[in-house]
């Protein structure tokens, strides 16, 4: 099944929202990576789930924080969210404490021709990394539009240029989302509507690998039809001779391409 949820970033006015569909079996983790690509974050900063007083993260954050809780990788969506207007909350970077509050507003059957998962609404733009939670970002977007401010310029040097608090590029936000999101060149989060199939060993076998290393093996796939390095999506993943063979599709021309990943 799909669900629709409507993502909303507490305590600002006006209010800074999404709405997104996505495939219920996902993980809570991968929810947590379509989040930040929908809402604008870099992913630079801890986050949690909370589902009915239930803390879902990474295991290392609940063994600091010394609380019961269910793993942010193995805890699927379905399994605790059943319930059309199902409400729970998201946070991110727990100094500025960005909370977000989620919605299930629909449950639907998918559309034969669409990618999951998918924007398909938002309003206004995500605030800056580290600009200081709701009050700083408040101060922030106050003294930027006060042409009078001595502390203005510095302001807009801190944010490497102009700052549209209204903007919101649906269209770019779905291209994350298929194609992965670049900085300076370089794949830094891998496309998230790739289909990704695994036998269970070499589930096995991925699994062990860093995220930041995948993300490197996912964007390094010579493909010879672009004759080039090309990122690798909807693939399926199989063990041979003891490494694992990625075999799918380059994410510029659709051509097949694969790439081994030898065991150390």
């Amino acid at each position: 099944m799909i669900y629709q949820l409507k993502i909303t970033l507490k305590h600002i006015r006006p209010p800074i929202w999404r709405r997104f569909q996505v495939h219920s079996n996902i993980t809570f983790y991968e929810l947590h990576q379509i989040i930040q690509i929908v809402m604008g974050w870099f992913d630079s900063h801890l986050h949690e789930f909370n589902v009915n007083g239930l803390t879902i993260t990474d295991q290392e954050t609940l063994w600091e924080l010394g609380v019961d809780g269910v793993p942010v990788h193995t805890a699927r969506l379905d399994e605790h969210i059943k319930q059309e207007k199902s409400k729970f909350f998201y946070m991110y970077d727990f100094g500025d404490d960005w909370e977000h509050e989620l919605v299930l507003e629909k449950i639907l059957t998918p559309e034969a021709d669409v990618v999951y998962p998918r924007c398909i609404k938002g309003k206004r733009a995500c605030p800056p990394e580290d600009c200081g939670g709701v009050w700083g970002y408040t101060n922030l977007l106050d003294v930027i539009r006060d042409d009078d401010n001595p502390e203005r310029e510095e302001y807009i040097e801190w944010l490497g240029g102009s700052f549209d608090a209204e903007a919101f590029d649906l269209d770019g936000v779905n291209k994350q989302l298929q194609q992965g999101v670049f900085w300076e060149g370089e794949l830094v989060v891998a496309p998230v509507s790739s289909t990704q199939t695994f036998t269970r060993h070499a589930q096995k076998f991925w699994d062990a690998i860093p995220e930041h290393v995948q993300v490197n093996i996912l964007s390094k796939v010579f493909c010879w039809q672009c004759t080039g390095l090309t990122t690798i999506v909807n693939f399926k993943g199989n063990i041979e001779n003891g490494d694992l063979i990625l075999q799918g599709q380059c994410i510029k021309c659709g051509g097949s391409v694969a790439r081994l990943i030898e065991r150390e």
